[in-house]
């Protein structure tokens, strides 16, 4: 039965009140990379390209069950929309039970050998860099993947300011703490590329105890124990979202492998630019995520037609966004590269695909806005099978062929990017267009 609270108007700003959180957050949490690389990038070139291929590992290794924890958003959504309170409440255990012990399965990563690297394409020297920092990071799991779930949690009930404070306090504590544990500030012993890693770990425990604190209030009204009739909506959902975000990252990692066999410049090359896209891909997925939020709770409560309005001011927002920062990207890409201090040859190569980055932003933009909204109504197995199919059969084939075949580098291999954005661009404009997207039901609600 439709809920017949009245629903609010339809905006851009109603949009972006729900998204600026989010993609203040996402900012965050990029925020502390961006640091690490900002640091690592004065050790030396082999320490920044160690850091670009550690991170894409530790991301893959995480991205399924952040795929899975999309699910519990969208659930929580679409019951705050229908008014189950209750039930809405219960969700907030059950994404403990789903984070947790995927969070406890990635630390035992912590022993695997550095090695593993060098099947990516890094040099020995390289490898030994990544290991070092990979083997630390992951020990940050547990704590990230259970804030994760409470912030997917407290973003379906449209409360998306209590993420952003959690990363806002991680993310400060973490600039204070990299100099120290890296350079061996206040007589702490240098640790390189590893101290990197730990203030990253303490961060996220800090992060983690104020969410804990934040949701404690409501999850103590309501019982721990495993409820199987939520967690298997939260995997029918979730699963689709888990399997994505773990083949796109994977598909990521790998497309970073065919770069560290190109050689150090043009990875180096890539994560320097890869850090300052994310100013903007980071805020057009926030709208996203905003977009996802909105349909849910629309659609829980029978209110479908709404959800095309949410759809077309979220666009609207999502393509200013990145139109403009696409449009820095490809005035100024000498200012926005210099900070990180690259060597020349590394500079030339990521000035050169920051032009690249620009040309595709406004398409890029409708790509998460579109994913949003369809995820949002439930029909998240369509936007597994499209992303999937675009990044292994479009993206991947382009990439290896241009920067390794045809000798284009790290340019080639962001054309292949830019191939994949253009076909789901023309594949999700005509889900939106010809309604199938909303055919879905909207989840059981536990009696």
């Amino acid at each position: 039965m439709p809920n017949n609270t009245p629903m609010p108007e339809v905006t851009v700003r109603s949009v972006a009140t729900l998204a600026w959180p989010i993609a203040i957050s996402m900012l965050s949490w990029t925020a502390m990379s961006l640091v690490d690389t900002l640091y690592i990038a004065r050790l030396g070139t082999a320490q920044l390209a160690a850091i670009g291929i550690a991170a894409v590992l530790v991301f893959s290794v995480q991205s399924f069950c952040g795929g899975l924890i999309g699910g519990a958003r969208i659930l929580t959504a679409q019951w705050t929309g229908a008014g189950q309170e209750d039930e809405t409440a219960a969700i907030s255990w059950q994404g403990q039970w789903l984070t947790i012990p995927f969070g406890l399965a990635i630390c035992s990563l912590t022993f695997v050998d550095s090695s593993v690297f060098s099947l990516l394409g890094a040099n020995d020297e390289v490898a030994n860099y990544a290991g070092e920092f990979f083997s630390i990071r992951v020990l940050g799991a547990p704590m990230l993947l259970s804030t994760m779930g409470l912030s997917a949690w407290f973003q379906g009930r449209g409360d998306t300011k209590t993420p952003m404070q959690a990363t806002l306090l991680s993310n400060g504590l973490n600039i204070i703490l990299d100099p120290f544990f890296i350079f061996g500030w206040a007589g702490i012993e240098p640790m390189g590329i590893g101290g990197a890693a730990v203030a990253t770990v303490i961060s996220f425990t800090l992060g983690w105890f104020y969410m804990i604190w934040r949701s404690a209030p409501i999850m103590r009204k309501v019982s721990m124990r495993f409820n199987p009739t939520i967690m298997r909506q939260v995997l029918h959902l979730g699963a689709p979202m888990g399997v994505h975000y773990f083949l796109s990252t994977v598909s990521y990692a790998v497309l970073t492998s065919i770069l560290a066999f190109v050689g150090q410049v043009d990875l180096a090359a890539h994560v320097i630019v890869v850090r300052i896209v994310s100013a903007s891909f980071l805020p057009g997925h926030a709208v996203g995520d905003a977009t996802s939020v909105l349909v849910g709770q629309f659609v829980g409560g029978g209110h479908q037609h709404l959800a095309y309005a949410v759809y077309r001011q979220a666009l609207k927002l999502g393509v200013g966004i990145m139109a403009f920062c696409g449009l820095v990207f490809l005035l100024v890409p000498e200012l926005l590269v210099a900070p990180f201090k690259p060597e020349a040859e590394v500079y030339t190569v990521a000035v050169n695909i920051l032009f690249i980055a620009a040309l595709f932003q406004i398409l890029d933009a409708v790509v998460m806005v579109a994913q949003g909204a369809i995820n949002g109504a439930g029909d998240t197995r369509f936007v597994m099978y499209t992303s999937v199919a675009a990044t292994w059969f479009i993206k991947l084939p382009i990439a290896w062929a241009l920067a390794q075949h045809y000798g284009f580098g790290a340019v080639g291999a962001w054309l292949g990017f830019t191939g994949e954005i253009i076909i789901l661009c023309i594949v999700y404009v005509v889900r939106i267009k010809n309604g199938r997207w909303l055919e879905h039901q909207v989840q059981h609600k536990v009696e």
